[in-house]
């Protein structure tokens, strides 16, 4: 399932005498977390490159990127649309730092073990 994992982290946290769930936790998840948050960037960024297909197949359902399409034609919620994009470019921010922080902390924490 996982590539390249090297299952004896985990022998070697069952060996020290942690049960699953802790070696899921404290082995698994932080190795793997890299690898969950770029994904979450990546569909979140698709999303929003997808307008076409969201537009033509949503049917009576709005989603962010058609809602902010629509709202374009009316002059007088423009205010709207760009405290909406404001926003929409503040969480993109702040979820691209975040996820340089966790791959910083991943390597920062690879070069410990390996020394």
């Amino acid at each position: 399932m996982l590539e390249g994992f090297d299952k004896s982290m985990e022998e070697a946290a069952q060996d020290l005498g942690e049960n699953a769930w802790m070696t899921f936790w404290r082995v698994t998840f932080p190795l793997v977390l890299p690898g969950i948050v770029a994904s979450l960037l990546l569909t979140f960024t698709i999303s929003f490159d997808e307008f076409v297909l969201t537009f033509f197949l949503s049917g009576t359902d709005s989603t962010l990127p058609v809602f902010i399409w629509s709202m374009l034609r009316f002059p007088l919620k423009l205010p709207l649309v760009l405290a909406l994009g404001a926003c929409i470019l503040a969480a993109s921010f702040v979820m691209v730092t975040f996820s340089g922080w966790v791959r910083r902390c991943g390597v920062q924490l690879k070069d410990d073990s390996g020394a």
